[in-house]
């Protein structure tokens, strides 16, 4: 490292900028218009006033000027205030510190939901949040992604507050402290960040920089770098291919290059720039971190399969307390010539720099299906027992999450899948269509009906289960990245048409699968290629023309004496609080046995205790307004070779009524 030391006498600019309060102008300023006000009010009183008058009307001046002067006084004054202050930007994912936590708490106090709070960490949730104020406030893209729009968007929100202070005496201003020492660059790393640069990218920081001076702080004044094209791209020329470079600080833009100029460049033919005037400062002893982004033109020749670049440090030129120069030559990161920079494949024989890659505009895109915690618990829906149709239930909602670094998705066509089972009770076989009348998706609020285009007359029998697929051909629904859409599944259904249409006690469950073989959800990027991945289900919903009451849920474990077999019970009571009576049977109880493969030949059955209910081929029926005590056991026959284990069942709903008790464990052995 060469170190050629130049005085140099000039003004320097820092990034870290310190104000300057002086009184020397207030003070004169009250002078001035003391002298006035003494002329104007001694001059005419001497020709008329008598001695006691001046006097009270010089002490009534003084009195004055004092308080001009930052005197005492009882009166009060106002000063103006920002609510917000200055966030530097840029902010992404994952990024953390002070300007987080002061993104995070103006957007909380515009109203937009964090529910961790201000953690100072860019999350999905600040993500969401920032995305969300975005869309709001008319900056696009909506995508979460705190940039300088956004910066000086926010900015604009900063709506000024008075707030009442009393004057005080003022103080001495302070002095900003100077460079110290004989400093010189001690260190100057560099490191990569994104091996990726999508087309049309703004500001992506492809190139991290850490500096420490010793002796004494130093100020850098100047950087050179270069962009190198691999021999093989497509296109070779920076300013063909980048629109500008900058310097960050702190997430502070400080320096800019306009890439987009072949002129700008100190040499074209190899692509050498400089950032001047950085007044960047470095404290002893102290690393600064730096960052170098790129921001990449809409179209480049070769993105994604001959774009590969190379961006790299040549020169820094810094100064010490003193003034002296000091221009140091990364000599180990390479001369940048032919020798170490060759060009052959992709950067052959290159050992310094930074590589990238400029990726075709879309490579990113990318958007997911995610459960959704509001999504409708099991339930009981109400359907009428005639031929009326029931009214519209809100069965499943789910998430749909687009990345960040997607572009911007339209979804055409979507899928959604209905299990309808049929409880074994009077009714032998029905099909979808005499149990769905209508199904509807929304999606970034449009709605569309769905088509059953799979299964529909497929016929469901006593005991059996058949998954009916649905068709939605939505007119191209924007889904913008960084964004999360909630979708919801709503359904109306025929009436049981008095027992003969289909049995009340019948269960639904919808699911969707993005990829199915057949059913592919149509959401297109750049590309026009299908993107969505994902899958999720809803509760399992019981259809009955009575919405049961379920209460006083217990268990209990019985196991023999020699532990090789032995009863999980459940007791439990139904209400049939409601137009109509309810039916059970032990389609109607949905549990699950856990434990191992003696699970398999657990015997199941239900019977009454007590209260008011008939029983007719295994289905019970409690009259309106009466009510019954049931047990369900579940009977494990006796262990064999293998069999070893605890044994558990979870009851999960009655009567599509959610429940969720889990028993205790049982322990069986083959002795």
């Amino acid at each position: 490292m060469g170190h050629n030391r130049v005085v140099n006498k000039r003004t320097k600019q820092k990034i870290i900028i310190m104000t300057k309060t002086t009184t020397v102008a207030s003070k004169a300023f009250v002078a001035v218009v003391a002298a006035a006000m003494v002329f104007s009010l001694v001059a005419p009183a001497a020709k008329a006033a008598t001695a006691e008058e001046l006097q009270a009307q010089i002490t009534a001046l003084m009195a004055q000027i004092s308080a001009l002067q930052g005197g005492t006084t009882n009166t009060t004054t106002t000063t103006t205030t920002s609510t917000c202050a200055s966030i530097p930007a840029p902010l992404t994912m994952n990024a953390s510190g002070a300007s987080v936590t002061a993104l995070q708490n103006f957007l909380i106090g515009a109203g937009q939901s964090i529910p961790a709070g201000a953690t100072g960490f860019f999350g999905a949730q600040t993500r969401s949040a920032l995305a969300a104020w975005q869309s709001a406030n008319g900056v696009s893209p909506a995508a979460g992604y705190y940039g300088p729009v956004t910066a000086a968007a926010i900015a604009a929100k900063c709506v000024p507050a008075t707030t009442p202070t009393t004057p005080t005496t003022p103080t001495t201003p302070t002095t900003p402290t100077d460079l110290e020492g004989e400093g010189v660059l001690e260190t100057f790393e560099i490191d990569d960040s994104e091996d990726q640069v999508q087309e049309g990218a703004e500001d992506e920081v492809v190139m991290e920089l850490t500096a420490e001076a010793v002796d004494g702080d130093v100020e850098v004044n100047r950087l050179t770098l270069q962009l190198i094209a691999d021999e093989d791209n497509d296109e070779i020329n920076p300013w063909d291919v980048f629109e500008e470079v900058s310097m960050w600080v702190d997430g502070k833009k400080v320096a800019d290059f306009d890439a987009s100029d072949e002129d700008n460049y100190l040499e074209e033919d190899d692509g050498t720039f400089r950032f001047s005037d950085l007044g960047i400062v470095l404290m002893e002893d102290e690393e600064a971190e730096m960052s170098v982004a790129v921001t990449v033109q809409n179209s480049v020749d070769g993105a994604g399969s001959a774009a590969n670049w190379n961006i790299d440090v040549l020169e820094a030129r810094t100064f010490d307390a003193d003034g002296v120069a000091d221009t140091d030559a990364f000599d180990e990161m390479g001369a940048d010539d032919a020798d170490t920079q060759d060009g052959s494949g992709v950067f052959t024989g290159i050992t310094d720099g930074i590589d990238f890659e400029i990726a075709i505009e879309g490579f990113e895109d990318d958007a997911t299906i995610e459960s959704n915690s509001t999504s409708p618990d099991s339930a009981t829906l109400k359907v009428e027992d005639n031929t009326s149709e029931s009214e519209d239930f809100t069965v499943h909602t789910f998430d749909i999450e687009v990345d960040d670094e997607s572009s911007d998705l339209v979804l055409d066509d979507a899928y959604v899948w209905v299990t309808i089972s049929n409880p074994n009770g009077g009714v032998s076989s029905f099909n979808s269509t005499d149990v769905v009348s209508e199904i509807t998706l929304t999606i970034a609020g449009q709605t569309e009906t769905g088509d059953a285009v799979v299964n529909e007359n497929t016929a469901i029998a006593n005991g059996t289960s058949t998954r009916v697929g649905y068709l939605f051909e939505f007119d191209g629904v924007d889904l913008e990245a960084g964004e999360t859409y909630e979708a919801e599944v709503a359904m109306s259904f025929e009436g049981t048409d008095n027992g003969t249409a289909y049995d009340a006690g019948t269960t639904i469950r919808t699911d969707v699968d993005a990829q199915e073989s057949g059913a592919k959800w149509q959401v297109e990027g750049l590309d026009d290629d299908n993107v969505l991945t994902g899958t999720d289900s809803s509760e399992l919903h019981t259809l009955n023309t009575v919405v049961p009451v379920i209460s006083a849920v217990t268990s209990e474990v019985d196991r023999n004496e020699a532990g090789d077999a032995g009863t999980i019970s459940f007791e439990f009571n139904v209400e049939a609080d409601g137009e109509d009576d309810v039916t059970l049977a032990l389609g109607n109880i949905v549990r699950t046995l856990t434990g191992g493969t003696a699970t398999t030949t657990a015997v199941v059955s239900l019977s009454k205790v007590s209260g008011d209910a008939t029983v007719a081929s295994g289905v019970w029926t409690i009259q309106d307004g009466d009510d019954a005590t049931f047990v369900l056991d579940v009977t494990f026959t006796t262990a064999t070779s293998g069999d070893n284990g605890t044994y558990r069942v979870s009851l999960d709903s009655i009567l599509g009524v959610e429940v969720d008790e889990t028993s205790a464990g049982m322990s069986l052995t083959d002795n």
